[in-house]
């Protein structure tokens, strides 16, 4: 029988305890738990960047697994805690936009609000719920409780911060830059259904990009190119640079696909 996943996700790096305090706590409570590190570089308090690292892993990890996201500005605020399933795989963390994204198109989807205050770690720290309260429900989570067994249902919760993107009548596509990688690719959020089939044109900023390539190689020197990446979705690349240097945009920027006329 495989062990159980539990995948973490923060913006904690590794200087401090803080990760390591929450695996103490997952480990306490499931000795044979797997744990994978999603990411812990998370640009501290960047919910946006979250969300999307955690897409772009999510159905990469193994059904049933648990992640814990813990990218958390409000913590000790009034921001509720919450658990969802999306996917065959399920989530702990804040209602804060981190969450929404990998619970889009889901048929299995569900949400609760995490209220089963005798399952968490006691005495809770006002600034430390991903050990005290995310951590331990995870751990009820993957030792096969149901969502319904750490909280209340709930109809909905907090939507990712950038609208999704959109197919125009003309055939062309619209999104918006969500990441930049450690490679300084420039990460959109349009798929790949929805760049128009043959040859396209991508602007953004003052900037229009016109090969679409299939794999960085392919580029020439310095020359500025459009990808589809292995997440499935539109990205702009430099081979052997750094594609942001030559845009300068930042995050939520708008991205423009076209058809080559």
């Amino acid at each position: 029988m495989s062990r159980q996943v539990v995948g973490l996700l923060t913006d904690f790096g590794t200087r401090d305890h803080y990760v390591s305090s929450m695996k103490g706590v997952l480990l306490k409570a499931v000795p044979d738990v797997q744990l994978i590190d999603i990411s812990h570089e998370i640009a501290p308090g960047d919910i946006t960047e979250a969300g999307w690292v955690l897409n772009a892993a999510w159905r990469d990890l193994p059904e049933g697994s648990v992640v814990v996201c813990v990218v958390d500005p409000g913590v000790g605020s009034e921001r509720r805690g919450i658990a969802i399933q999306a996917h065959g795989r399920r989530g702990v963390g804040p209602d804060n936009g981190t969450l929404e994204l990998v619970a889009r198109g889901s048929t299995d989807g569900e949400a609760v609000e995490l209220t089963v205050r005798a399952l968490w770690r006691h005495p809770v720290s006002p600034t430390f719920h991903g050990r005290d309260i995310f951590a331990p429900i995870a751990a009820r989570l993957a030792t096969g409780a149901a969502l319904r067994e750490v909280g209340d249902a709930i109809d909905s919760i907090v939507p990712y911060p950038i609208r999704p993107p959109q197919r125009r009548p003309d055939g062309s596509a619209a999104g918006h830059v969500v990441h930049v990688d450690r490679f300084g690719n420039v990460v959109t959020d349009i798929g790949k259904e929805l760049v128009p089939r043959g040859s396209v044109t991508v602007g953004v900023g003052s900037v229009v990009v016109g090969r679409l390539v299939s794999f960085y190689a392919e580029a020439d020197a310095d020359e500025l190119v459009a990808v589809i990446n292995s997440s499935g979705h539109l990205e702009l690349a430099m081979r052997g640079a750094r594609a942001i240097d030559r845009l300068n945009v930042k995050r939520g920027a708008v991205v423009e696909v076209l058809p080559a006329r």
